[in-house]
């Protein structure tokens, strides 16, 4: 009896042993496959430690980042670069009374991937967009240069509240979300978006941005979400080339 007592504890033992081992290895394979590279410390050397200023009056306090125009757009730019597949997450304020809040993404050169909230026509759109070293010359630091009319654009009622964001670039493929809406989503099939590259701010007048998020994935991480549903339907072009 003693013995067949001990030996069921063992076997209970060792059960619970491995229960807690296939935990562990869970844990360990899901962050694994998930890596935080920048996370906005909203320290006050921050603002020139971690971004570049491009154009604007930008400010860091203690919970946000606070950008305002002047003539032209409010440009914020991070120092840190994009891993191939990631989330971006952050939250925004925007003033009602500022009509375009742009999110930079894949940043090369003077191209980059703009996603707009666009307050004036209560929607978001995707842009394929240049950021030029001398506005100047071309009439303005950001303009859409390719694509122009053909990339997904949706109708959301603009709402003066934080907007969580959170953008996921998988592959081709890109997802946002706002508010834990699935919001709009680009499947890249020309090569529009450059691997890697910087990401940033650009707004048309005031808002704050706080709990910005840099997260590498790959693995499991990295692929397409299957829940996916867009909330809003896609809006056709404006026009289209033949």
């Amino acid at each position: 009896m003693i013995y067949q007592s001990i030996l069921t504890e063992r076997k209970r033992d060792m059960k619970i042993s491995i229960v807690f081992l296939l935990i562990i290895a869970a844990v360990y394979t899901t962050n694994a496959q998930t890596k935080v590279l920048f996370q906005e410390t909203y320290k006050n050397n921050s603002l020139r430690k971690n971004w570049k200023v491009v154009n604007g009056d930008w400010k860091v306090n203690e919970q946000a980042i606070t950008g305002n125009k002047n003539t032209d757009w409010a440009i914020l730019v991070s120092r840190k670069s994009l891993p191939k597949d990631y989330i971006l997450t952050f939250s925004s304020l925007v003033d009602p009374k500022a009509y375009l809040f742009e999110v930079i993404t894949n940043l090369n050169g003077e191209k980059y991937l703009g996603i707009l909230l666009n307050q004036l026509e209560d929607g978001v759109a995707i842009e394929d967009r240049s950021l030029f070293a001398d506005p100047a010359k071309n009439g303005g630091f950001i303009h859409s240069t390719g694509h122009i009319g053909l990339l997904p654009k949706v109708r959301k009622p603009s709402e003066h509240i934080w907007q969580n964001w959170k953008i996921q670039k998988t592959g081709n493929q890109t997802f946002i979300w706002i508010n834990n809406d699935a919001v709009i989503s680009l499947n890249d099939t020309t090569g529009i978006v450059k691997a890697r590259g910087k990401f940033g701010f650009a707004i048309n007048g005031e808002a704050m941005i706080k709990d910005i998020k840099l997260i590498k994935t790959r693995g499991e991480a990295s692929l397409p979400p299957k829940s996916f549903v867009l909330k809003f339907p896609i809006e056709k072009p404006f026009f289209e080339f033949e």
